[in-house]
């Protein structure tokens, strides 16, 4: 049985539940919807990958034709290396939640998390930190000089 943990920009989630329920693999399903909406999930990973998960959850909430993801964690039972992208600031809401679902369709890349809704949106543009977004990847399958690499890619 795997986890798995999306951190999604949306408040709607009425029936999302019992809508992932019964997709096959679909193991147990929370919901918590304090200012995001986070949902807990656990699956059989031989039914049902992660992917497919993100594109039934955004699908269902009719939010797949912009980015909504504001941070994961897809649980690895394995031990993963860090990597931290730290920026003045980033181009927009927009490309920061189109460069969090970049690193979600990439292999290897376990969990990403950041200070973006604690710093860049509740507070003044003038007194915010710089963002910060920790990569958690498997060494196994991204190296650090391809983290790098994909750091130069993301259209932060």
């Amino acid at each position: 049985m795997n986890s798995l943990i999306i951190v999604i920009d949306d408040w709607g989630h009425k029936e999302l539940r019992q809508y992932l329920m019964s997709l096959n693999g679909i193991l147990d399903v929370k919901i918590e919807n304090d200012e995001q909406l986070v949902v807990y999930l656990k699956y059989d990973s031989n039914l049902i990958t992660p992917k497919i998960i993100k594109m039934e959850i955004l699908l269902f909430l009719d939010i797949q034709k912009f980015p909504a993801i504001l941070s994961f964690d897809k649980c690895p039972q394995f031990k993963t290396s860090n990597y931290t992208i730290i920026r003045d600031d980033v181009c927009c809401e927009y490309c920061f939640k189109g460069a969090i679902d970049d690193l979600f369709e990439i292999e290897g890349i376990e969990k990403v998390e950041s200070n973006f809704n604690d710093d860049y949106l509740i507070k003044n543009y003038n007194k915010h930190n710089k963002i910060t977004i920790n990569i958690k990847y498997n060494p196994k399958l991204i190296s650090k000089k391809e983290m790098k690499r994909i750091e130069l890619k993301l259209n932060i």
